[in-house]
Formats: structure tokens, C-alpha cells, sequence
């Protein structure tokens, strides 16, 4: 049995499919079960994964925990230290930058490398996945824009990072829940080439045949559009944003190490999520 957390976001989400498709038992731990829209073998349970109590009886005989941070206020170390021993191999999404700037004062590298070191305290079967900057941040900054206008309002438009595809975590993490063969290992993870931001939008332009087009503004348009971010995670981001605009990219193929085959481009994740970006959907 594989206890999935966070299984109603979009790597979680993949986990819990990926591995209920190979007829493995399959349980997930949500807060709002009605959100969670799963095949019928796959358990779903409600419950808080950051109370230590629940995390470890919801682990008790797992063969795996698949891990994320729910929140990056929230504090997970605790839950981390109780479970960890109950289940067997554990799979931590994590986060790239406690790669690129592990001394940084960053709230997002500080709480994930708090959870990882929990992790390492906890167990030895552990895997620690540090995925860059997500394709999915697409549908996540831009959606609500693009379903209204074909223009996108939204700074540094030729910030370079190279966008991975979900699937690719999510195979990832399910390798590592179901192998040893990934025991004790650090994928810090990217797509397979760095584009502009600009670029990722004509991208999505092609994959919807529609003709989009970007504008490019101040920081603060999207300050406002995601001030439902803590403001320290917020300037972080932004800062990163400015960054990608003068630095060389970061890009790694350690998705092909763990995977054993190609990462998916952007060209690929986008006709994935075609729809959500289509004319009707706007």
C-alpha cells in the first residue's frame, strides 16, 4: 500500500494514478475528500497530514509516503518524525532552490530543507525530489488572464527557466516508492531546455491556435495578481523572476537519470493541457 498526501494537486494528483494504474493498493490523505476525484480502488481518506497523529496511523503499514510541503507556512517536521518510521520508503517533493541557494534565508529553502533533514533523521529509505521551476505555473499564474483576452499581462518576459512537466515528477516519485533502486537519492530536477517566458506563451498560442500575445508590465501587475502568496515567498519569487532574465539558465538532465528515457519539453506539456488554455475556454 502507497499513501499519497497532497493528491488533490497536480504532482500528488499523478502519483496516486500512476501507481493505482499498476494495481497497486493506493491511499490518499485529503482534507476535502469531495475534492478528490480518483478511480474507485483508490482510497481516499480525510484527515490533516501536518497532525502527527493522523499522518502516522494513515502510514501505519505502508510499503510508502509520497510527501509535500501543503503550505509553506506550514510546519511538517513533527508529522515527518512520527510517520517516517511507519512506512517504507519515502518520496519528499521538495524544491530546487534548496539546491541552487542552500544557504539562502528564503523561506521556501529554509521550511523544505527542514522537512528533508526531518526525513533523513526518520528513515534511511528516503527520496528527495527538487523539482525547478513547474510547466504547471502556466496554468497557475497566467490561466485566469488568458481565459479572458488573448494578451497576457505580465512581467520579465524573457526570463529563462526550463518548465518540467508534472508527469515527469510524478513517474519519478512513483519509481522511487516502488523500487530501492532510488533509496537515498537528490534529483534536482528541470525540463530538457530553457525558454523565455514569451517563448512558453507562443508555445501555448500554437498548441490552442490562438493568437496570444505578451505585454510585458511592471512586477507589481503580477505582485497583485498573487498577493494570495505570503509576502516573503512572493518577493522571492519575483526576485528569481528578475534573475532569469541576466543569469545563465538552470538546467539539469537528472530527470533522464531518474526516469531512464527523455524529460518532456514544453511543446509537450502544452498540448497536454490544450484545453484548458483552448478559444472555448476562454
Amino acid at each position: 500500500m502507497i499513501l499519497v498526501t497532497g493528491a488533490t494537486g497536480n504532482v500528488g494528483n499523478q502519483v496516486a494514478r500512476i501507481l493505482a494504474q499498476t494495481g497497486l493498493h493506493v491511499r490518499v490523505l485529503t482534507r476535502n475528500p469531495e475534492h478528490a476525484t480518483f478511480p474507485a480502488d483508490v482510497d481516499v481518506v480525510r484527515g490533516d497530514f501536518t497532525d502527527p497523529e493522523t499522518l502516522a496511523r494513515t502510514a501505519d503499514g505502508a510499503d510508502g509516503l509520497f510527501l509535500m510541503l501543503p503550505g509553506i507556512d506550514t510546519t511538517l517536521e513533527a508529522a515527518v518524525e512520527r510517520a517516517a518510521p511507519y512506512a517504507g520508503r519515502v518520496a519528499f517533493l521538495s524544491s530546487a532552490l534548496v539546491s541552487i541557494e542552500p544557504e539562502s534565508p528564503s523561506l521556501i529553502v529554509r521550511r523544505h530543507a527542514a522537512i528533508e533533514n526531518a526525513i533523513r533523521r526518520s528513515t534511511s529509505a528516503w527520496t528527495i525530489l527538487r523539482p525547478g521551476y513547474f510547466a504547471a505555473n502556466a496554468l497557475r499564474w497566467w490561466l485566469s488572464q488568458l481565459r479572458g483576452s488573448d494578451v497576457l499581462r505580465w512581467p520579465y518576459a524573457n526570463a529563462r527557466f526550463a518548465p518540467i512537466h508534472e508527469r515527469d515528477i510524478a513517474e519519478i516519485a512513483a519509481l522511487a516508492l516502488t523500487s530501492d533502486e532510488h533509496a537515498g537519492a537528490i534529483y534536482t530536477l528541470t525540463g530538457p531546455a530553457a525558454i523565455t517566458a514569451a517563448e512558453q506563451l507562443a508555445i501555448i498560442a500554437k498548441s490552442t491556435q490562438r493568437h496570444l500575445r505578451y505585454e510585458e508590465v511592471h512586477a507589481d501587475v503580477a505582485r497583485e495578481a498573487l498577493a494570495f502568496l505570503p509576502p516573503p515567498v512572493l518577493d522571492g519569487i519575483l526576485a528569481s523572476w528578475e534573475r532569469a532574465t541576466y543569469e545563465p539558465p538552470f538546467v539539469t538532465a537528472e530527470a533522464v537519470r531518474a526516469l531512464g528515457k527523455p524529460a518532456r519539453d514544453f511543446e509537450e506539456w502544452a498540448a497536454d493541457h490544450a484545453s484548458a488554455f483552448a478559444r472555448s475556454a476562454a
